[in-house]
């Protein structure tokens, strides 16, 4: 039977806006949506861009299945597309029957989800430097308001990792901006590899980085990381001329803080990681230093 448009089905779709409207991610609308897809249409699976940017899909494979893709204009300059899957035997009549209704659907909706989108897009670049790409301060801020009291009542363990470059205003003095730039960004790419894809790395000031190891099971394994980190940056070759193929080496220490051993609050974690990083730099290049109350409660900051 062929789904046909009357006044029911649009309040029906205006009764979805203002559902999502009121949902505050991204990630909530499309899961709603796709809920509201299988319950009506019979659809499982479908995908969503902005300007050939995905921003949800929830399809694993596509054998047998046939697509059918929707283009919505935004305005002059960004276009939605949608595409669904649906077998290619059991469900194409149904759905053929549909796509009136599903385009309907999603032109209403279209600018909630572009609303939607360009909120998570502003809140994602506040929360990110825009040199490395890696989380910011501000983001580690809030995520560790998260993530701590989630670790207490876990009983699990959160290595921090405070990671600086060995002079690196000699870099900036030799050379230019430009050049330690790159050294930042060769940095930022080399903290990614070598840790896991669930901990975070973050890039807290002009050359300082914080890498956050999640449920870490002993102060060695987090000291073989440290020591991973370090080594691994230690061969990275940044090029400071294409033309004389010159390139610079620089080193990095790294500061060790465990929570809750040796910090339970915020403002702890990074002041007993910023001492133990001290205390990494104070014995040269390429080393670290894990954080002892006993050894480090005079030191003072400036």
């Amino acid at each position: 039977m062929k789904y046909k448009l009357n006044s029911y089905n649009f309040q029906m779709i205006i009764a979805l806006n203002d559902h999502i409207k009121t949902l505050k991610k991204l990630d909530d609308i499309f899961s709603y949506l796709s809920y509201y897809l299988n319950k009506d249409f019979g659809i499982n699976k479908f995908e969503a861009s902005i300007n050939h940017r995905k921003i949800y899909s929830n399809v694993t494979e596509i054998e047998n299945n046939k697509a059918e893709s929707l283009f919505i204009k935004l305005n002059e300059n960004d276009k939605l597309e949608v595409t669904f899957y649906y077998d290619s035997s059991l469900e194409q009549e149904k759905i053929e029957s549909s796509v009136e209704a599903i385009k309907t659907t999603f032109n209403l909706i279209s600018q909630t989800i572009y609303n939607k989108y360009l909120t998570y897009q502003i809140k994602e670049f506040s929360l990110k430097d825009s040199l490395t790409g890696l989380y910011n301060r501000q983001y580690i801020d809030e995520y560790l308001k998260t993530i701590l009291p989630l670790s207490n009542r876990e009983k699990k363990k959160i290595a921090f990792l405070k990671i600086g470059i060995d002079h690196f205003k000699a870099v900036i003095d030799e050379f230019d901006y430009n050049i330690g730039d790159k050294v930042l960004q060769e940095l930022a790419v080399s903290l990614k590899n070598s840790v896991r894809s669930s901990d975070v790395v973050a890039r807290i000031d002009s050359d300082e980085f914080l890498v956050v190891l999640h449920n870490v099971d002993s102060e060695e394994n987090t000291i073989k990381v440290a020591q991973k980190i370090i080594e691994n940056f230690k061969k990275k070759k940044v090029i400071v001329n294409n033309i004389t193929n010159q390139t610079l080496m620089k080193t990095i220490c790294a500061g060790i803080s465990m929570f809750p051993d040796d910090a339970s609050k915020i403002e702890e974690i990074f002041r007993s990681s910023d001492i133990a990083l001290y205390e990494a730099k104070n014995r040269g290049r390429s080393q670290f230093f894990k954080f002892k109350k006993e050894e480090t409660n005079t030191i003072e900051l400036f």
